[in-house]
């Protein structure tokens, strides 16, 4: 009889301390909902996002604002100005510090790419392209970035950015900021995305609704990490068009007397784990065949936990802190392999020109100075 008393005591003491935890997690969950992040990763999270104005299309002197609710900011980055972030554009409807013309150097380098390199929720001041630009000034080196990116652009569409402005916008070299789905067919958010909506289960538990989006969630990002890691997505014939527009990139740079440079940037993702380091290779591979010269910063961020270098917690672009990291890396880069620029105060003559071509010419590439 003892026994059976014992038992019934630790089943009660069981069940009472079950639902304890997870009264204790019904109110936490109702208290701070933005802890588990679940919330914000279905239908379209960035319906928190208010758009101000128009999202300009490469109109010159226009201007669009977001602005970020303050309960995101947890990096407290936004609480400056308010949650709002401003995009501007210059005389060429190149993204820039203000709607006004861009003060340009003799020595020009038209940007391509996508919301990594446009700087998506970011301050036109702390985007790898503008910090990259202020380190040359630092060291007297007058040098123009005029950041082409667009939000969304793949590499087809770079190609027809390109094709657009080469001609009429004058330049040294071009920089292309490449993410993973320049290349392959995936939403910037897909791994951490959960599709799973179940408003029913909302209404009546937090808690419940907490745990099983956690536990479906862990499934479809496992599905989604192999799915985005198989080599089968390097021989498909998305990634085959894709490339090839690349390619054309490359080449149609080259027959313009300007060096194409990719700079190759990674996912937000596992940062820390190597998980797309055998993508990551493939795509190399990719470019070494095709002689594309490329940056390799896919390893720059595996120091930082994923959500470290997030600009929110439900959006995987890179924050300032990254940013950063990739304008520090290419500097690092540019200074050793060369670029186009001319310091201040000094131009070359045109002996050091014809010499400068001709070395390039031998090795395959257009001409490329850089002044220490």
């Amino acid at each position: 009889m003892s026994k059976i008393s014992s038992s019934a005591g630790n089943l009660t003491l069981l069940i009472a301390s079950t639902s304890l935890c997870f009264l204790i997690l019904e109110i936490a969950c109702r208290v701070f909902p933005w802890a588990g992040y679940d919330e914000h990763q279905i239908n379209n999270p960035y319906h928190y996002i208010e758009r101000i104005g128009r999202v300009p299309a490469f109109s010159p002197h226009s201007t669009y604002a977001e602005r970020v609710p303050l309960r995101f900011d947890h990096h407290s980055y936004y609480a400056r100005t308010k949650g709002l972030v401003s995009f501007y554009t210059n005389q060429f409807g190149a993204r820039w510090m203000a709607p006004a013309d861009q003060p340009l150097a003799e020595s020009r380098i038209l940007v391509l790419g996508d919301s990594f390199t446009y700087g998506h929720g970011l301050h036109y001041e702390d985007t790898y392209v503008f910090r990259l630009q202020q380190k040359f000034e630092e060291k007297s080196i007058r040098l123009s970035f005029i950041n082409f990116a667009k939000r969304g652009a793949d590499a087809e569409e770079v190609l027809a950015i390109y094709r657009r402005f080469n001609d009429t916008v004058p330049h040294n070299a071009v920089l292309y900021g490449l993410h993973l789905n320049d290349l392959l067919r995936f939403p910037t958010g897909y791994v951490i995305t959960n599709p799973l909506a179940l408003p029913w289960l909302v209404e009546r538990s937090k808690a419940v609704d907490f745990i099983v989006k956690r536990i479906h969630r862990r499934f479809i990002r496992q599905y989604c990490l192999a799915y985005l890691t198989d080599s089968v997505r390097l021989t498909e014939t998305h990634f085959s068009r894709k490339l090839r527009a690349l390619v054309t990139l490359n080449e149609e740079a080259h027959s313009h007397g300007v060096r194409l440079y990719v700079a190759v940037l990674p996912i937000l993702v596992d940062l820390n784990r190597e998980t797309f380091a055998p993508l990551y290779a493939g795509i190399r591979q990719a470019l070494d065949a095709h002689r594309v010269e490329y940056i390799d910063l896919t390893a720059c961020l595996n120091d930082f936990a994923d959500r470290e270098v997030w600009i929110l917690p439900f959006d995987q672009h890179p924050n300032h802190v990254a940013n950063e990291i990739f304008a520090d890396r290419l500097f690092d880069e540019f200074r050793h392999r060369g670029i186009p620029a001319t310091p201040a105060g000094k131009n070359e003559t045109g002996e050091k020109q014809q010499a400068g071509a001709a070395r390039e010419e031998s090795l395959g590439y257009p001409r490329i100075y850089f002044h220490q």
